[in-house]
C-alpha cells in the first residue's frame, strides 16, 4: 500500500505545484490554459485512483455529497429552463466541479500519514514562495496589481485573498503559541497586498482577527478575564501598528498618494466608500462598477427578466469566458454590469439563480459546522487547535470573498485546493469523515 500512497502523494504534489506556479509558467510561455488543463487531467487521474481504492476497500466517504447532488439538480433545471447551450453547461460544470472531484478523491484514496504531512509542508513552502516572488516583483517592476506571486499574471484579486490564507494560519499560531515571530511573518504576507496596491486586505485582516479572537476565547466575550483582556490589548496594539504601516505605505490609502503618507481615517473611509459604489458609466448604460452596488444591479437584471431567471438564473455557463461563447465579457457586454460584478455571489447567482446560491452555500456551511463541532469538543492538542482554527478562519475568508470581493475561492485552483485539503487534513485525525 505504500506504493499507492507514494503515487497519490506525487499526483497531489504536482497538482498543487502547478496551481501555485501558473503565473510563473505563463511568463515562460506556457499559457494558463495549458496549466489548468494539466491540473484538471491530474485531478481526474487522482479520482480514478480513488475509485480503485473504493472497490478494494468497499467503503465510500463523501461528506456533504447529498447537498452537491441537489446542486447538480439545480444546475440541470437551470439548463433546461434557459437558453444556454450544451457547451456552456459543460464549461460551467468543468469550472465549478473539478475541485469537488479533488475533494472527494482525497477522502477515498490511500494516503499514509507521512505523505499527508509532506503535502502540508509543501503547501507552506508554496505560500512562502509567494512572499519571495512578490518582493522580486517590487524590485523589478515596482508596485503593480498584476503578477501575483507565482500564481497569476492577471488575477489581481488573488493578491488580497491568497495572503489571507497564510495570515489566518499565522494568527492562529500566534494566539495558541504567543510567539512574536508569527506577527513578523504575517507582516511579510501583508506586504504582498501592499506591493499589489490592494487596500482590502487590511480590512479583512481586522475581521479575521476579531473572529479568531472570539473562537480562541471559548468562554465567550463577556466573561471577565484579566489575562484574556491583556492578550486583546497586546494583539490590538500589533494590529494598529500594522494598520498604520499599511495605510502610510500604500499610496491609494493616504491623501498624499505617496509611499510614507499620513494616516487619515476620514480620507480612508471616504475613499473606500467611493471605491465600493463606483457609478461612473451609468450614462452609457453600465452599472455596478462598485462591489457594493453590483449584487443589487445583478438582482435587478434577474427580477426584471422574470421569476424563472430569478430562481434559476440565466443558465449555467452564461458568464463563463471561452472562445466557444458569443461574448468575450458576458457580464459587461450582455448585462451591462461593470467591475463589481466579478464577485463570486454575482457569478453564481446570475448563472444558477437564488436556489443555486442557497445550495452552494449550504455545502460550505456544512463544512464549517462539522469542523466547529470538532473544535467545541476540546479533544485536541495545541497543534490540532491551530489547524482547526485555521480552517474555521479559511471558511470566513471563503464567505468574505464570495459575498464581497471576487470569484477566486470558486475558480482559482491554488486557493480552492488548499481549502479542501485543509478540511481533509483535519479529518485525518478522526476515524471517519465528518
Amino acid at each position: 500500500m505504500t506504493k499507492f500512497s507514494s503515487v497519490n502523494f506525487m499526483i497531489i504534489s504536482v497538482i498543487l505545484i502547478l496551481s501555485f506556479l501558473k503565473g510563473l509558467l505563463a511568463l515562460v510561455g506556457i499559457s494558463e490554459t495549458i496549466s489548468q488543463l494539466a491540473i484538471e487531467v491530474l485531478i481526474l487521474f487522482l479520482f480514478i485512483n480513488s475509485l480503485f481504492h473504493v472497490v478494494s476497500n468497499g467503503k465510500i466517504l463523501a461528506p456533504g455529497f447529498l447537498i452537491n447532488l441537489f446542486l447538480i439538480l439545480a444546475i440541470l433545471i437551470s439548463f433546461f429552463l434557459t437558453d444556454v447551450n450544451k457547451i456552456q453547461m459543460v464549461l460551467f460544470i468543468r469550472n465549478f466541479f473539478i475541485y469537488y472531484i479533488f475533494f472527494y478523491s482525497l477522502f477515498n484514496l490511500y494516503l499514509e500519514d507521512i505523505h499527508k504531512e509532506k503535502i502540508k509542508q509543501l503547501i507552506i513552502y508554496l505560500f512562502s514562495l509567494q512572499v519571495v516572488a512578490s518582493w522580486i516583483k517590487l524590485f523589478l517592476i515596482g508596485k503593480a496589481e498584476n503578477f501575483i506571486g507565482t500564481i497569476s499574471i492577471s488575477e489581481g484579486s488573488i493578491a488580497t485573498i491568497m495572503p489571507l490564507f497564510a495570515i489566518v494560519y499565522l494568527l492562529s499560531n500566534y494566539l495558541v503559541y504567543k510567539k512574536i515571530k508569527y506577527i513578523y511573518l504575517m507582516i511579510l504576507f501583508v506586504g504582498i497586498g501592499l506591493i499589489s496596491n490592494k487596500m482590502g486586505i487590511i480590512f479583512y485582516i481586522g475581521l479575521l482577527y476579531i473572529f479568531l479572537i472570539y473562537i480562541y476565547n471559548k468562554t465567550g466575550w463577556f466573561i471577565i478575564n484579566i489575562t484574556f483582556m491583556k492578550k486583546i490589548l497586546i494583539n490590538s496594539i500589533y494590529f494598529i501598528i500594522l494598520f498604520s504601516l499599511f495605510v502610510s505605505l500604500n499610496p491609494r490609502a493616504n491623501p498624499e498618494g505617496i509611499v510614507g503618507g499620513s494616516v487619515d481615517i476620514e480620507y480612508l473611509v471616504a475613499y473606500s466608500k467611493d471605491y465600493q459604489t463606483l457609478n461612473t458609466r451609468k450614462s452609457i448604460g453600465i452599472e455596478g462598477d462598485g462591489r457594493f452596488d453590483a449584487p443589487f444591479v445583478a438582482l435587478d437584471r434577474m427580477t426584471s427578466s422574470g421569476f424563472i431567471n430569478t430562481i434559476f438564473g440565466f443558465g449555467p455557463g452564461e458568464l463563463v469566458k471561452s472562445s466557444y461563447t458569443k461574448y468575450k465579457k458576458p457580464l459587461l457586454d450582455k448585462y451591462k454590469i461593470g467591475y463589481g460584478g466579478r464577485i463570486g455571489f454575482v457569478w453564481v447567482m446570475m448563472q444558477i439563480g437564488i436556489i443555486g446560491v442557497i445550495i452552494f452555500l449550504s455545502f460550505h456551511i456544512f463544512l464549517y459546522i462539522r469542523v466547529k463541532e470538532i473544535y467545541d469538543k476540546n479533544i485536541f492538542n495545541d497543534e490540532h487547535q491551530v489547524y482547526l482554527m485555521t480552517f474555521l478562519g479559511l471558511s470566513v475568508v471563503y464567505f468574505l470573498d464570495f459575498f464581497s470581493y471576487s470569484p477566486s475561492m470558486i475558480l482559482n485552483p491554488a486557493l480552492v485546493l488548499v481549502y479542501f485539503y485543509a478540511y481533509y487534513y483535519i479529518n485525518s485525525y478522526t476515524s471517519k469523515a465528518v
